[in-house]
């Protein structure tokens, strides 16, 4: 079980709503995340506005799995502990996303919340209301590389591993905020380890994903 007495939230920006949890998973954690990853990775994808569809983009070469809200008991744990933290219940967050990002690899920046303008996000919106919060738990650092970047407010984190990066896709009311624009600056040494967790503003437990 995680000693959470070394958990710390802090700050780091107002608008977008940024903040960093040090030491939010042990390097226990850490491993056993990575290690159920494991050799089930396929390319990341990203999802088409237009259709609703999942397909490959030039602008994120990172390989990926999915872990179920309860895989086991660790993820479990997680899961729970992640929800006290960002004061949004279990229900509310998509199944965990394991990422590894290897040499080379990146996530341009992007938006993580729907454009609903487009039509292809139009169920998913329905069901599921906005991505309200995202959270990227850094599983193990690169060498060098890999930081984690907000072009629109001038901020940029190294990855720490076992260190947890939480940000608020939406303003207080409800619309949403373009600083939130982020992405993943490619590794130029060693790998790097995220999972990535998305939650929503209405229940999602039990649906399609």
């Amino acid at each position: 079980m995680k000693d959470e007495s070394r958990i710390q939230s802090i700050p780091l920006f107002g608008s977008p709503t940024v903040w960093l949890i040090r030491d939010f998973l042990s390097e226990e954690e850490c491993s056993h995340l990575i290690r159920l990853a494991g050799d089930k990775l396929d390319r990341s994808a990203v999802m088409n506005g237009k259709n609703g569809d999942s397909e490959l983009s030039e602008d994120r070469s990172s390989w990926q799995t999915s872990l179920n809200i309860c895989h086991d008991s660790v993820v479990a744990e997680i899961e729970q502990r992640l929800a006290q933290h960002v004061s949004l219940p279990v229900e509310h967050g998509e199944g965990m996303q394991v990422i590894r990002y290897g040499h080379g690899q990146e996530f341009k920046p992007h938006h993580d919340y729907f454009d609903p303008a487009m039509p292809g996000f139009a169920e998913t919106l329905n069901r599921r209301g906005q991505r309200r919060t995202t959270v990227l738990m850094y599983l193990s650092a690169p060498e060098t590389g890999g930081e984690t970047i907000f072009p629109a407010i001038n901020l940029r984190i190294k990855p720490t591993t076992g260190y947890a990066l939480c940000f608020n896709n939406l303003l207080d009311d409800g619309s949403l905020d373009v600083k939130s624009l982020h992405g993943s600056l490619p590794v130029s040494a060693g790998e790097k380890w995220v999972a990535t967790k998305f939650l929503h503003e209405k229940p999602i437990f039990g649906s399609k994903d």
